[in-house]
């Protein structure tokens, strides 16, 4: 799993990260928390996966694990989601989000 530099947070994650990325990494599910990932589909902008969902063994092939964002609830993290596909729009003029977030931008937490 890698974190995306610039983490896009949504304002209740925001005030919880630290404890999000130490439980992630210890590999804790955590209740309520979302991580938005560029889209694991050709096609896709992005991705909205329970915390849990990326310790699967049956999706974990298949799934992006570079987390751009991360949100608590399902409410909040569609509201990233938008947030973040406005960002982009707005600072390339396009959606296209698997070049918009570059290799050299995600490191280890």
């Amino acid at each position: 799993m890698r974190w995306y530099r610039e983490l896009y947070l949504g304002p209740t994650a925001s005030r919880h990260i630290h404890g999000i990325r130490e439980k992630a990494v210890e590999g804790r599910i955590m209740a309520g928390v979302y991580y938005i990932t560029p889209s694991s589909a050709g096609e896709g902008l992005l991705d909205i996966y329970h915390n849990g969902m990326l310790k699967q063994p049956l999706f974990s092939h298949l799934q992006c694990t570079d987390i751009v964002g991360v949100a608590y609830g399902k409410p909040e993290a569609a509201e990233l989601v938008r947030v973040i596909i406005e960002d982009i729009y707005r600072k390339t003029g396009g959606l296209d989000v698997r070049n918009y977030f570059k290799d050299q931008d995600f490191g280890e937490y």
